[in-house]
C-alpha cells in the first residue's frame, strides 16, 4: 500500500480505515477505485476531501502530503512535486471523464423482498460532469511512410504518429534530427529504432518543459539508438510490461530517472549512458528477471539502482562521479515486498563522490556522497570481481532499514539483509573521507561496512579494511557466525 498523505477533513476525526479495529498499519489502507467510472465517485479520496478531479490533480502536482506540509510515517517518497500546463491538466480531466460510462447502469427495483426501503439512484456529486460530456473522437489520419513492416519518420514528422500507426512486429524507424515530443507506447510487439548517420542519431528533447520522454506499457518492446534529454520527470519509463529492451540510449538531464522500467518482467538495459538524473540514472524497480550490462552512469545521484526486484544481474557497467555507484534496495510501501538474488559482478565503481542533489524528501537523498555499492535490506546479493576504487565513504556497505528509518519504524517488508556475499573484489582507497549518515553516526570510512544487520551475510576480502574488523566468511559455521555477531552487538552497545 502507499501512504500518500491525504489531509484529514477540517474539524473531523481522522479516518484510519481498519487500523482502529485490526491495529496493524497495513490494514489502514483504503481501497482505490479503478479508473473506469472514477468520475462518478466524487467527492474523492477515502474521506471525500477533494470535490473535483482538478483538486485531486492539484494534490499530486503539489507533491502529495509532503507538498501540503504533512509529516507522517512511511510517506511515499516517489510522490514528488511536478508541473502540468493548464491544457495538460484539462486534457487529463477530460480523459478521466471519457472513461465514464453509465449505459450499463443497473436498474433499481421498486421493492425488495425484505420490505426495507429501496435506496434510490444517487446523483453524481461532481460539479465537473456537465463540462465534460463525452464527444466522439475522429481518428486522425497520420502522415507516415510505410515500407512493409517499417514505418519511416523523418525530421519534421511526428514519432508519436509512427507509434500510433504501428502494429505488432512493426519497426518505427526514426531518422537523425531533434524531436520535441513526449511519447506514449501502449501497443505491444514494436521496435523504436533510431538510425545512425555519421554518428548522428535522433534526439528526443523535452526542452525542460515536457515531463517524460516516453511512457508506456507495451510488452515485447525495444527502443534503440536514441538520445533523450531535458525532461522534467523521467527519460524512458515503462510500467507493467514483459520482455522490454533499452539498448544504446544516451540520457542527459532526464529528470528523476533516465532508464526507468518498473513492475516489468524480462528486462534488458544494455549499452546505455545516463547523466544528470536527480535520482537514479538506471532504475529497475519491482521487477523480475533483469539484466543491466555494459552501461555507463555518471553525474547522477545514483548510477544504477535495483529496488524490490528478483533475479537481477548487474554486469560490466561503469559508474563514476555519482553520489552512489550501485544500489540494491528493499524499501517499504512498494507493490513488491522482496529484493532477492541480485548479482553485481565485473563492474567498475570509481570515485562516486558527487554531491547528493536528490529531492530532500526522497530516500535516495540519504545516500551519502562517496558510496560505492550499497545493499540496503536486500537478500542473496552477490558482489564479486568488481573494481571498487576511490569512493570516500565506503566501498561496499550492507545495512538494514533501521539505520535509515529508525528502530521504531514498522515495516511491511523484512528490514534485515540476509545471505549476501561480498568476495573477490578489487578494493582500493575507499572510505578516506566519509560523508552524510556515515559521518553523522561516527562510523569510520572503510572498504567494507556492516551495521550488524543479518548474521548470515558473508565477506571474503582478506586484504580489505572493514568495520567491524572481523567479518564472517562464506565457510564459517552457523555457530561461529552467531557468536561473532553477538560479540559485535555487545561491543557496539558498550561503545554507545
Amino acid at each position: 500500500f502507499k501512504v500518500i498523505g491525504v489531509p484529514d477533513l477540517p474539524r473531523m476525526e481522522p479516518d484510519l480505515g481498519r487500523g482502529e479495529i485490526a491495529g496493524e498499519g497495513y490494514n489502514r489502507a483504503f481501497k482505490v477505485p479503478t479508473l473506469r467510472n472514477v468520475a462518478l465517485t466524487a467527492p474523492y479520496m477515502h474521506n471525500g476531501i477533494f470535490k473535483t478531479l482538478e483538486e485531486v490533480i492539484d494534490f499530486y502536482t503539489d507533491g502529495g502530503g509532503v507538498g501540503r506540509g504533512l509529516d507522517v510515517p512511511n510517506i511515499d517518497d516517489k510522490i514528488r512535486e511536478f508541473t502540468l500546463s493548464d491544457k495538460e491538466k484539462q486534457d487529463l480531466i477530460a480523459f478521466l471523464h471519457a472513461l465514464t460510462d453509465e449505459s450499463n447502469e443497473q436498474e433499481i427495483p421498486e421493492s425488495v423482498p425484505s420490505g426495507l426501503p429501496v435506496v434510490p439512484h444517487l446523483p453524481n456529486q461532481s460539479p465537473e460532469m456537465e463540462a465534460y460530456e463525452a464527444r466522439p473522437v475522429e481518428r486522425r489520419i497520420t502522415d507516415v511512410t510505410r515500407e512493409g513492416k517499417r514505418i519511416l519518420i523523418s525530421p519534421g514528422q511526428s514519432i508519436q504518429a509512427g507509434i500510433d500507426a504501428a502494429a505488432a512486429k512493426d519497426t518505427v524507424v526514426v531518422m537523425p534530427g531533434v524531436y520535441h515530443e513526449a511519447l506514449t507506447v501502449d501497443v505491444s510487439g514494436i521496435t523504436l529504432l533510431g538510425m545512425d548517420d555519421n554518428g548522428q542519431r535522433p534526439i528526443l528533447d523535452g526542452r525542460g518543459q515536457l515531463s517524460d520522454g516516453l511512457i508506456g506499457s507495451g510488452s515485447d518492446f525495444e527502443i534503440r539508438n536514441f538520445a533523450v534529454k531535458n525532461f522534467t520527470a523521467n527519460g524512458l519509463m515503462l510500467n507493467g510490461a514483459v520482455n522490454v529492451t533499452f539498448r544504446d540510449i544516451h540520457c542527459e538531464n532526464p529528470g528523476l530517472y533516465g532508464v526507468y522500467p518498473v513492475e516489468c518482467i524480462d528486462v534488458l538495459v544494455e549499452g546505455c549512458s545516463v547523466t544528470g538524473a536527480s535520482d537514479a540514472g538506471i532504475y529497475v524497480g519491482q521487477s523480475k528477471d533483469i539484466v543491466v550490462r555494459n552501461n555507463r552512469a555518471y553525474g547522477n545521484v545514483c548510477g544504477i539502482e535495483i529496488e524490490n526486484s528478483v533475479n537481477a544481474v548487474v554486469q560490466n557497467n561503469e559508474t563514476y562521479d555519482n553520489a552512489g555507484g550501485i544500489l540494491v534496495f528493499l524499501l517499504p510501501n512498494n507493490p513488491s515486498k522482496v529484493s532477492r538474488n541480485c548479482r553485481v559482478v565485473n563492474n567498475r565503481v570509481i570515485n562516486n563522490n558527487h554531491e547528493n542533489f536528490g529531492d530532500p524528501t526522497a530516500i535516495v537523498s540519504r545516500v551519502p556522497p562517496g558510496t560505492g555499492i550499497l545493499i540496503l535490506a536486500a537478500d542473496e546479493v552477490e558482489v564479486a570481481e568488481n573494481e571498487i576504487r576511490g569512493n570516500q565513504s565506503f566501498g561496499v556497505a550492507v545495512l538494514g532499514l533501521d539505520l535509515v528509518f529508525g528502530s521504531e519504524t514498522t515495516y511491511d517488508v523484512d528490514p534485515i539483509p540476509e545471505q549476501c556475499w561480498i568476495h573477490d573484489n578489487e578494493l582500493v582507497n575507499n572510505g578516506t573521507q566519509p560523508e552524510g549518515i556515515i559521518k553523522e553516526l561516527g562510523f569510520a570510512g572503510k572498504d567494507l561496512l556492516w551495521d550488524l544487520s543479518g548474521y548470515s551475510n558473508s565477506w571474503d576480502q582478506p586484504d580489505a579494511t572493514s568495520l567491524p574488523t572481523w567479518l564472517p566468511g562464506k565457510d564459517w559455521s552457523d555457530f561461529t557466525r552467531r557468536a561473532n555477531w553477538r560479540v559485535w552487538q555487545v561491543l557496539m552497545k558498550i561503545a554507545g
